[in-house]
């Protein structure tokens, strides 16, 4: 169906045209044709074709007229200046290769670009890397060549990409504990900087039965290792 959406004309005639072509047999008279096209208009399409029917010949044909008057009612067309501009402003953004040809493609087939035009506005239109490789490589023949060779060196960016990251795995750093380093003031290393512990901490120390050397528990501060071990390399 049609409501009269601006850019939409060509494809709606299009195919109502191929409807045609499959059917030839229902689809002999010019007014049958124009019969099924004004069946499928809706919105202010369905009312122009409405406000037109009161002319008998409207309906009649030949079709040739009635697309004349359909175009020029709803078909805006751009100029091919327009359309070349249209070309060469398209840029690839996040879009694959071959999903950006696609819409190169559909533009392109509307503007009167000749061959070089086409090249390097698709080339234009490339991601910096890809037109850094392309640079490197003979220019192909034509439009098809060049999305082709495109497509064959993302792929080969993307697979370089991917073994460089599986080739270099990130580093992990792993904790270790490290044992109290012993002081070598004698009896007490258990110490915030250069202070001796405090009372109050050395009767909580006491309590949890800790020792004042090195703060574990099961020992005390006369048979703890550590201090026996920092006393032997006094």
């Amino acid at each position: 169906t049609y409501s009269g959406e601006f850019g939409k004309c060509r494809g709606f005639l299009f195919n109502c045209q191929l409807a045609f072509e499959r059917s030839p047999e229902a689809f002999t008279l010019d007014s049958v044709k124009i019969s099924y096209i004004i069946g499928l208009l809706r919105g202010k399409a369905l009312d122009w074709a409405e406000a037109r029917s009161h002319d008998p010949s409207f309906l009649r044909g030949p079709l040739s007229q009635f697309l004349t008057e359909f175009k020029q009612t709803f078909d805006h067309s751009e100029s091919p200046a327009e359309v070349a501009k249209k070309v060469w402003n398209l840029r690839q953004g996040n879009q694959t290769v071959a999903d950006f040809a696609i819409e190169f493609r559909t533009l392109a087939a509307t503007s009167s670009l000749d061959r070089g035009s086409l090249l390097g506005a698709f080339t234009q239109g490339l991601n910096d890397r890809l037109q850094d490789q392309l640079a490197l490589c003979q220019e192909p023949p034509d439009l098809e060549a060049l999305i082709a060779l495109s497509i064959k060196i993302e792929k080969r960016l993307k697979e370089r990409s991917k073994g460089s990251r599986m080739s270099h795995p990130p580093l992990t750093q792993t904790r270790t504990s490290q044992p109290p380093v012993a002081s070598s003031s004698g009896d007490e290393p258990m110490q915030i900087g250069r202070t001796q512990l405090s009372q109050e901490e050395r009767q909580r120390h006491f309590a949890a039965n800790l020792c004042l050397y090195c703060g574990q528990p099961g020992h005390r501060l006369s048979s703890c290792t550590l201090r026996l071990k920092g006393q032997a390399h006094q």
